[in-house]
């Protein structure tokens, strides 16, 4: 009985010859339009550069990794799929009486087929006295016929002659209406699959296993440029001149300098957490000063404390109800917002030059 299911290095071999396949096609359209164009491969975006050509370079690249990238699922994908069939085989014992409609002499069975993977098994058979069609049935018994043919010109009915030789198989199609003849020819020798060279293997698809494809090349350039962009910043905006308080230094830091304004009973509440670190405070003012000059004084002594770290003072900034004050404080970690405080400090310093 037909085995489907081969040993892994079949699928393996399989897979790379259609890979080495597709590649040379695309590499070959490159190498005529380079001569074409007399770009010189080493050098494609030199001088005479053209659009097609690193279009197909392109192609190439592209191809090759996603290629690559697919290879082990794809491969997976047909192990299991010729497992089924050989379960399916299994499941379903070959119709027996199948009987040619010429000469009622019992037909030989010839293969399995199936119309597509997740169908059962279609019985094909033959007959031993050579007269045809061939018959081909479910495992039910039902037998399967192939939707009709018709003449792509006028619609009409297709009058078929096969002739078959060795290695060829000439189908006619003659059509009963309009006359219209199509012959279709195929070549039928049996063909083994050909020893694959290493030196291609390596070349078409072993030296494409963890690349990037062109998009992936032109982001990591891009990331590759912000990031130096980002140092160059950082050396201009005195990025290390930013004081990074954790909550408690802040909290010393305030208390400290909210105190030495007037103001007494500083407190902080249990601070949450998301992209920033927030932290509601409160403070009283003992004196009789008015609510605007309280507001205006305390929000000057944080934003001047805080001024150089990286805490700032929240919208709608600092809320007053008889002496008591209250108001909320952002830190930042992240190296871009870092980053755009140390831009802040270094503006504002420069502007005053």
């Amino acid at each position: 009985m037909e085995q489907y299911r081969k040993p892994d290095q079949y699928y393996i071999d399989e897979y790379d010859r259609m890979t080495i396949e597709e590649l040379k096609a695309i590499e070959k359209l490159m190498i005529e339009t380079g001569k074409r164009f007399h770009i010189d491969p080493d050098a494609p975006l030199g001088p005479g550069s053209d659009t097609e050509y690193i279009g197909y370079r392109i192609r190439y690249l592209d191809t090759g990794v996603a290629l690559s990238r697919n290879k082990e699922s794809s491969i997976q994908e047909r192990m299991h799929s010729d497992e089924k069939k050989d379960r399916l085989i299994r499941l379903h014992p070959v119709p027996t009486n199948v009987r040619c409609d010429t000469c009622g002499v019992p037909m030989k069975f010839e293969m399995h087929d199936f119309l597509n993977k997740d169908d059962d098994p279609i019985f094909i058979f033959s007959c031993v006295n050579g007269h045809v069609p061939k018959k081909a049935l479910f495992a039910s018994g039902r037998e399967y016929r192939l939707p009709d043919h018709h003449c792509q010109h006028c619609g009409g009915k297709l009058l078929t002659k096969k002739k078959k030789t060795k290695n060829r198989l000439a189908i006619t199609e003659t059509c009963k209406t309009c006359k219209n003849v199509e012959i279709m020819e195929f070549d039928i020798s049996p063909k083994l699959p050909s020893p694959i060279n290493e030196d291609e293997r390596k070349k078409y698809c072993t030296d494409f296993k963890g690349r990037r494809n062109f998009y992936e090349d032109v982001k990591a350039l891009a990331d590759l440029s912000e990031i130096f962009g980002q140092q160059e910043n950082k050396t201009k905006y005195g990025y290390g001149k930013v004081q990074q308080l954790n909550i408690a230094q802040l909290e010393t830091t305030l208390t400290d300098e909210i105190g030495k304004a007037g103001f007494i009973k500083v407190q902080f509440d249990k601070p949450k957490r998301s992209r920033y670190l927030t932290v509601e405070f409160s403070a009283q003012d003992p004196t009789d000063r008015e609510e605007a000059k309280s507001v205006k004084q305390l929000k000057k002594t944080i934003e001047t404390a805080l001024f150089i770290t990286n805490w700032r003072l929240m919208s709608p900034g600092i809320e007053y109800k008889l002496g008591f004050l209250s108001g909320k404080l952002k830190g930042f970690s992240l190296e871009e917002d870092i980053l755009k405080i140390a831009q802040e400090i270094w503006e504002k310093e420069n502007r005053k030059l």
